[in-house]
């Protein structure tokens, strides 16, 4: 009797965990537009202390998603998740003291937000840090640190990266001028839907011959084929 009490406690605790909702789930219900969905899993997972829910549920407070919208409370979560480490969350926290969005704004708070999140090689936060220093906000402007965080998340294939340094060569900012190079910057965040770099480009490509286009879209397509291999 007590081995089948025991069988029995066993596969019902494999039940319950099996049953268990998981990070993945958050994910399925956000790609179906499921917020409600999302939000219910997130909200015991975040309240366990699991980082990445806290930070997803602190963008779901910021979008109002599935939630009545408060950025006082996304940066509730955001802090919390930012308290562990977790770069989202800093680089989320940097948005919204750069904006001043439920919290006083303060342009060095969010530089030092965006450099924890670019220090530990989030995209987001080195792209982010990167605009800091390249319109001088909360920061000396630099533009050599703004060029070097760009390359960095570019090198990550952050879209919005690689769309500024197309605009920096495609002005002269920092870099000699060169509308090739810019093309070919903004040719590859094109491809990758930057709706900027969409908009841009068309500018740069009217200054440029077709030579001088197939250039560029063979030195893009050089670029991604180095970045798999």
């Amino acid at each position: 009797m007590l081995a089948l009490i025991l069988v029995m406690t066993l596969v019902a605790e494999q039940a319950a965990f099996a049953q268990t909702p998981t990070y993945e789930d958050v994910r399925a219900a956000l790609q179906k537009k499921d917020f409600d969905t999302a939000v219910r899993i997130l909200r015991p997972m975040a309240n366990q202390g699991n980082a990445r829910a806290q930070s997803t549920l602190g963008s779901m407070y910021a979008g109002g998603m599935g939630v009545l919208q408060s950025y006082e409370e996304a940066d509730a979560w955001f802090r919390k998740a930012a308290a562990q480490g977790f770069p989202e969350a800093e680089s989320n926290l940097g948005i919204s003291y750069a904006a001043g969005l439920g919290v006083p704004k303060d342009e060095a708070a969010a530089v030092s937000w965006f450099r924890k999140a670019a220090d530990q090689g989030y995209s987001a936060g080195q792209f982010l840090l990167g605009q800091m220093y390249r319109n001088g906000t909360g920061v000396a402007k630099s533009t050599a640190d703004a060029l070097a965080l760009f390359r960095k998340a570019a090198d990550q294939g952050n879209p919005r990266a690689i769309t500024a340094l197309g605009e920096m060569y495609d002005t002269g900012d920092g870099v000699p001028k060169d509308s090739v190079e810019a093309y070919k910057w903004l040719v590859i965040a094109a491809v990758q839907g930057d709706d900027e770099a969409k908009q841009y480009i068309v500018g740069v490509d009217s200054r440029l011959t077709p030579k001088e286009v197939d250039e560029a879209k063979k030195a893009a397509q050089d670029w991604v084929r180095s970045r798999k291999k």
